[in-house]
């Protein structure tokens, strides 16, 4: 297989122990950043929403997240694992900021009109690739932030008053992966990790199951989990020595989140009951396949598509919550020991189509394009603005310029989506019913690629 698949941004007079010592040194850099960053952001409550991203880090980010044909990024890494081996030179450091803001427009009969509040999140994209002395092994090591939702809001509740509603989930991802060069044309990979998730939930939230069905009560929930997180991949370089197709297969991740929450229960007492509980969120977030192809119209022009099933009906079909330890006695003579609360969700599968194109008018500078379409899981029925998922429409645009051995690069995503109505909400105690709700983001990508 032809190396630096589609387009090469380094080659081996690279290959200098000087450009090694100088990625070691970003690399070591940037992870102190990308720490200094989430906690930052932690401190700060910010929320990001969407479920999945449209490609992570600026040079996959600004052609549309296309990526299943390419070699030229870190972010193969994680989308195909089989491009390891066909980057350019002897490796790579990929270094990436992403920052998300979003805005979420919420209505109902309460009456509400509500915008949530615009927090910027930067979500960190760090990959190390490094092939071997004959060119047919590769490995590497990253660390993403593929997936997440939330949003904040200020309004009216029917039984509680002016109430606050916020949401935060968030997936990262830490993984090792390794790619084989079968033949000079076929590539084959894996990658295996270790993935982590937060859930945070607060506001007014209707008792979904059990003995409590339709009891109205507000909520702090929140949650963490680790689980086992892998996927493989393949890329083949066509006859036409142009053309690079890829095929990747992600694992869906299973958490079982255990955290704390605070709940107020009204309605079954002259007063609120109150009690603070042990829980265990399950969430799931969907195993992939995607497909696609990279082709290189001459040296100057390469356009690109990418195809992605997502697996959402298995995924996000309900989250389970059970709550135990009570600190209030009351609440076992009510429930017993425990309370176990499924919230319906019923999301289907969805399909998404990237596009992207790359002109590369001289070997300084790279200019990107791309537009991604992706279906709204999520039935009008079981909508709310905890979890939205509406976005349908990304529009992309980047650029990279070469500075020496280092590749400085920047895009940017506008992502939007239409109004959605909700009729008589399936959940329990209609708390959204007769709402509509709409969502727009912005991405902006920051990063800079050192070859070696």
């Amino acid at each position: 297989m032809r190396e630096a698949t589609i387009p090469p941004l380094a080659d081996s007079a690279t290959n200098t122990t000087s450009g090694r010592v100088f990625a070691m040194r970003a690399l070591r850099w940037f992870i102190a950043g990308c720490l200094l960053a989430l906690a930052a952001s932690g401190a700060t409550s910010a929320r990001a929403d969407g479920l999945i991203r449209d490609g992570l880090g600026a040079i996959s980010g600004g052609r549309g997240g296309t990526n299943m044909g390419f070699a030229d990024n870190g972010a193969i890494l994680i989308d195909n694992p089989g491009a390891l081996v066909n980057v350019a030179g002897n490796g790579m450091v990929d270094l990436d900021v992403d920052v998300v803001t979003s805005q979420v427009h919420y209505t109902d009969l309460k009456p509400n009109n509500v915008y949530s509040h615009v927090r910027p999140i930067p979500i960190p994209d760090v990959t190390y690739i490094r092939r071997s002395k004959d060119r047919r092994w590769a490995y590497g090591i990253g660390l993403y932030g593929p997936a997440g939702f939330g949003a904040a809001y200020d309004f009216q509740n029917s039984f509680a008053g002016p109430q606050s509603y916020e949401s935060f989930g968030a997936m990262g991802k830490f993984l090792w992966a390794m790619s084989y060069k079968v033949t000079d044309r076929l590539s084959i990979g894996g990658n295996v990790g270790l993935a982590t998730s937060y859930v945070n939930i607060q506001g007014p939230l209707f008792m979904q199951s059990g003995v409590l069905r339709g009891a109205p009560s507000v909520v702090d929930l929140q949650g963490i989990g680790y689980a086992p997180t892998g996927g493989f991949g393949v890329q083949y370089l066509m006859p036409n020595n142009r053309t690079t197709l890829g095929l990747a297969f992600t694992s869906e991740t299973r958490f079982h989140l255990n955290g704390i929450t605070n709940a107020n229960v009204f309605g079954v007492g002259p007063a609120p009951i109150y009690s603070r509980f042990n829980s265990t969120t399950n969430i799931t977030w969907p195993r992939s396949l995607a497909a696609g192809f990279a082709h290189r119209l001459n040296d100057h022009h390469v356009i690109a598509a990418d195809v992605i099933w997502y697996d959402w009906h298995n995924a996000f079909n309900q989250i389970g919550i059970n709550l135990t330890n009570p600190s209030n006695p009351m609440v076992p003579m009510l429930t017993g020991p425990s309370i176990v609360q499924n919230l319906p969700m019923n999301w289907r599968d969805t399909v998404s189509l990237r596009l992207g194109y790359q002109w590369m008018p001289n070997s300084l500078h790279t200019f990107r394009f791309g537009y991604v379409y992706h279906a709204s899981p999520v039935p009008n029925n079981t909508l709310t603005p905890f979890t939205d998922g509406v976005l349908l429409n990304t529009f992309s645009l980047g650029y990279s310029r070469r500075f020496g051995r280092a590749y400085f690069n920047a895009a940017y995503q506008y992502t939007f989506g239409n109004t959605r109505h909700v009729g008589v909400s399936s959940l329990a105690g209609g708390d959204f019913s007769n709402s509509t709700l709409q969502a727009q983001a912005h991405t902006a990508f920051l990063g800079i690629l050192v070859p070696f």
